[in-house]
């Protein structure tokens, strides 16, 4: 009867180290979903984030591409008043030239008829 008692208290003793040996593995596995469902709960988060981003990185660029076709067209409608300017400026220019040339054959024929009354 002793060894019998001593044989289902050995056994006993198996018995629960397995079980604790499947309530480790159980508990691990348990671990390991909660860790990949926080960790799926983080990268759900980061993905959230990241597009919110990208959302605001693209209503940016739009806002930018406004600003530069804008100043794109500045640019143009500037270059065409230079161009403008520089034909005015060159036809004035040349206008000058030809008034202060009639000024001059003027003041020689002034001159050259004031020495005429001279002599």
């Amino acid at each position: 009867m002793i060894d019998r008692l001593h044989h289902y208290i050995r056994e006993l003793r198996i018995r629960r180290k397995g079980m604790e040996v499947v309530k480790k593995q159980t508990r691990g596995s348990e671990d390991g979903k909660f860790t990949f469902s926080e960790e799926m709960k983080g990268v759900e988060e980061e993905r959230t984030r990241l597009r919110t981003e990208l959302m605001r990185l693209e209503s940016e660029l739009q806002s930018k591409t406004k600003d530069v076709d804008v100043a794109e067209a500045n640019v143009s409608a500037l270059r065409k008043q230079s161009e403008g300017f520089l034909l005015e400026y060159d036809r004035l220019l040349e206008e000058n030239q030809n008034l202060r040339n009639k000024l001059q054959s003027l003041d020689r024929k002034l001159s050259h008829s004031g020495s005429k009354k001279n002599m």
